[in-house]
């Protein structure tokens, strides 16, 4: 009962996980590989090592809300910059998206069976995350667990709140949420980032990204989350609405990431 549930409740609340939109041309020279994690669920992954003797890190990518899943970062170019730049790649589906079918909304040990699986060979190289939207949520609460892996984030786009993003983004998507959370009080347990981010363990350093014309995860929704980090942070702010920071900026954006990540800046 529970899982036909959860089934509805994915269908209403993120129709975008269902469709699947892909171009397996984008992945020639990707590796994959499907992960089983805890209670047998399946999550796929692809992953490339940079084409250099020396690998500066390994990143893995956690994408936004899109239908395009995984393959958001082949398209928009970020999976291109880490590897150009000496990173390894990692990207997986969260489950309910993509090519990893949904089981439930835990998408904090989606993470978990991919950090797991990975350090077990990569264990003496330095591990960072980048997610976007939806992604950056979900990376906040990974590196609220003990046994996370990652030791910079960078969190881009990222709501304050699921209600606040479906306020923004859908009123009737909002209604039905806050009609489920009377009814389900745990069923955003979870979701409130101005309070998981004062949970964070280990992660050493955090630069967050937002845009000037984002009214769907708004830079005072970043500055919200901030006021409640625990750990170094700071904010970059470039020009455009959701998602676009890369495309807008992208030499600057550049610069910036691979800075944080090679400890140059803060």
């Amino acid at each position: 009962m529970k899982s036909v549930f959860n089934q509805l409740i994915h269908k209403i609340l993120l129709p975008r996980g269902r469709t699947y939109d892909s171009d397996k041309t984008l992945e020639a020279g990707w590796e994959k590989v499907t992960l089983e994690g805890e209670n047998k669920k399946k999550i796929s992954v692809l992953f490339q090592k940079p084409d250099k003797k020396t690998i500066k890190g390994v990143v893995l990518l956690s994408h936004p809300y899109v239908s395009d899943a995984k393959q958001f970062f082949l398209k928009s170019g970020h999976a291109e910059m880490y590897l150009k730049n000496g990173f390894m790649v990692i990207i997986p589906d969260f489950n309910g998206f993509g090519e990893s079918p949904f089981q439930n909304f835990d998408y904090t040990t989606d993470l978990v069976t991919v950090g797991n699986f990975f350090t077990r060979t990569y264990h003496d190289i330095p591990f960072f995350g980048h997610g976007i939207s939806f992604g950056a949520s979900n990376l906040i609460n990974y590196c609220t667990t003990s046994n996370h892996i990652l030791d910079k984030i960078i969190v881009e786009n990222c709501l304050d709140s699921n209600l606040s993003y479906y306020k923004n983004r859908n009123q009737r998507l909002f209604f039905i949420m806050k009609g489920l959370m009377k009814i389900f009080p745990s069923l955003n347990k979870h979701h409130d980032y101005t309070k998981s981010i004062s949970q964070l363990k280990h992660t050493r350093d955090i630069l967050f990204i937002y845009n000037l014309e984002d009214t769907l995860t708004t830079i005072h929704m970043g500055k919200q989350i901030m006021t409640n980090c625990v750990l170094p942070c700071h904010m970059e702010i470039f020009k455009g609405k959701h998602l676009e920071a890369y495309v807008n900026e992208p030499v600057r954006y550049r610069e910036i990431i691979v800075a944080f990540l090679s400890g140059l800046t803060k």
